[in-house]
């Protein structure tokens, strides 16, 4: 039975006894991996504080049970488990958010070395309270691009012409905004979306804006464009994310 090892991001955890539980982690080696930790509920378990919700460790498996794709965790060492995250509500609901989206819009054993560090570097900002709204969106916009969905928000989805209106329609189900003559008749339509808004969201999703830090957005643009993402993530998932009603 081979043993692997690599650094891990706890991104879920479900009950599976009275004494176990079932882990998902975000890999850099493995991507998505889920795996049993037998015990790991018990008082004097040497696994507790290691594999947190959100914590990054080194996590050993065995790879025995691959054809359910439920592995067995046979070790874990903590490197960060950002206590500054559950200190206030905002930070903890957005790092959430991530991790929910990483386990619902990635596949089993198909790993992005790429999104682990992205995904690493949001939770260390969020425990830092560095860069908090503009980072959370910044790591949705470079998912959505490492993950095939990132929408077209610079020119019609339907006709490829350039944008030149302050506010624009979106179509979830075309992948991007429409101009006034491609939208009559598109069903679901998002509309008056600031067309400002959306190039800010494209330029942090290409990483041509790196220090998050300095970048300004006002809250009226942070929940435009917060609205925006909840339903074309709801569209390209078919279903509501449960941390989404807690961002701001």
């Amino acid at each position: 039975m081979p043993y692997e090892r690599t650094d891990a991001i706890t991104i879920r955890y479900t009950d599976f006894s009275e004494t176990s539980r079932i882990f998902t982690f975000y890999t850099r080696r493995f991507g998505r991996v889920s795996a049993l930790a037998k015990g790991v509920k018990r008082k004097y378990s040497k696994m507790i504080g290691h594999v947190d919700l959100l914590s990054h460790s080194e996590i050993i498996f065995t790879s025995g049970l691959s054809r359910d794709r439920l592995h067995i965790l046979t070790e874990a060492n903590a490197y960060e488990t950002f206590p500054n995250i559950r200190k206030q509500l905002p930070r903890f609901y957005a790092a959430c958010h991530a991790a929910e989206l990483v386990n619902n819009m990635t596949s089993l054993d198909d790993p992005s070395p790429e999104l682990f560090d992205q995904l690493l570097d949001l939770l260390r900002r969020r425990d830092r309270n560095v860069g908090t709204a503009i980072a959370l969106l910044a790591f949705e916009g470079q998912l959505l691009l490492l993950s095939g969905f990132m929408p077209q928000l610079s020119n019609c989805v339907s006709c490829g012409k350039k944008n030149r209106q302050k506010t624009v329609a979106f179509s979830p189900r075309l992948g991007g905004i429409v101009c006034s003559k491609c939208s009559t008749g598109e069903a679901e339509l998002i509309h008056d979306l600031p067309a400002d808004a959306l190039s800010l969201f494209e330029r942090l999703a290409q990483k041509k804006l790196t220090k998050l830090s300095r970048v300004k957005i006002s809250p009226s643009v942070t929940h435009q464009t917060r609205a925006f993402l909840n339903r074309y993530e709801t569209y390209i998932l078919a279903k509501k994310l449960h941390t989404a009603k807690h961002l701001g």
